[in-house]
């Protein structure tokens, strides 16, 4: 029993290692590939010689014409009002859902997650209509609508879950002290569902950094995002490989700060939605 716990112990470790290493070489190369010339990274094999290695591509990302700090700014702007204003809006939604008598109310839900299957191409030119005549062409805010309309739908049905799992009894109790619904919702269900509503906050602010296709199309100048900024250090002629990356792990850093600040109530929200689904 002994050398069998052995060997898988040691199948475990070795396992865990190769996803390590599988997982974390194409982040380590971005890193070091970002501080090396480009002409040096594009050579056959890649000069990774210490004369090689350089700051100046960040320094380009962020002074050059194709700056990376405005669509740094943007993607904020837009990441964390889609965050919060999907989490007020679908936190009350999906407790409207799990806890009061709607009529119609799994029809509601089936078309909540309909709303999932049709792939991003197919809907991007009529939106692309829709928001045309509506004005909302480049702009932060119409970005911020779009965003929604894929997000929400998710976050209403993740927390849905959590809502169904919360013991009644404490919104019993509320309803004896004299609380309305929205009050039970407002003082009793959303303090003790923090670590759900942390996760998928998260969620909903990696979805709209990370989003490409809506705004390649809905952006031009004045409303473009980090991906759309990333993509514009590739030209016909030629590509910034150097620039391209520094820029990458520049956009990266956000998501990482934020993954690491709210490790542990990620976990713990994901944890409890494991344990009660």
């Amino acid at each position: 029993m002994n050398a069998r716990r052995l060997l898988s112990s040691i199948g475990i470790n070795v396992a865990l290692a190769i996803f390590f290493v599988w997982t974390m070489a194409p982040i380590a190369w971005m890193l070091i590939s970002s501080l090396i010339k480009s002409k040096a990274l594009t050579s056959r094999p890649p000069n990774l010689a210490p004369a090689s290695w350089t700051l100046n591509n960040y320094g380009e990302v962020l002074t050059s014409s194709k700056s990376l700090a405005p669509s740094l700014m943007h993607s904020a702007i837009i990441s964390i009002g889609t965050t919060f204003i999907a989490l007020a809006l679908g936190a009350a939604a999906a407790y409207a859902l799990a806890r009061l008598s709607i009529p119609g109310g799994d029809k509601v839900v089936l078309l909540v997650l309909a709303t999932q299957m049709f792939p991003g191409i197919v809907i991007v030119i009529p939106l692309f209509l829709v928001m045309s005549r509506l004005g909302l062409i480049d702009t932060l805010h119409g970005l911020i609508v779009v965003y929604l309309s894929f997000i929400l739908p998710i976050i209403i049905w993740i927390l849905k879950g959590f809502f169904e799992a919360i013991p009644r009894d404490l919104e019993r109790a509320a309803a004896v002290d004299g609380a309305s619904a929205w009050q039970t919702f407002r003082l009793v269900v959303l303090p003790i569902s923090l670590p759900p509503l942390f996760a998928a906050g998260v969620f909903a602010f990696i979805e709209s950094w990370n989003e490409f296709l809506f705004a390649v199309i809905l952006t031009r100048m004045h409303a473009k995002t980090v991906p759309i900024a990333i993509s514009e250090f590739s030209g016909q002629y030629q590509t910034a490989v150097g620039q391209m990356l520094a820029a990458a792990t520049l956009a990266c850093v956000p998501v990482v700060l934020l993954a690491i600040i709210f490790r542990k109530t990620v976990l713990t929200g994901f944890a409890e939605g494991a344990i009660k689904g």
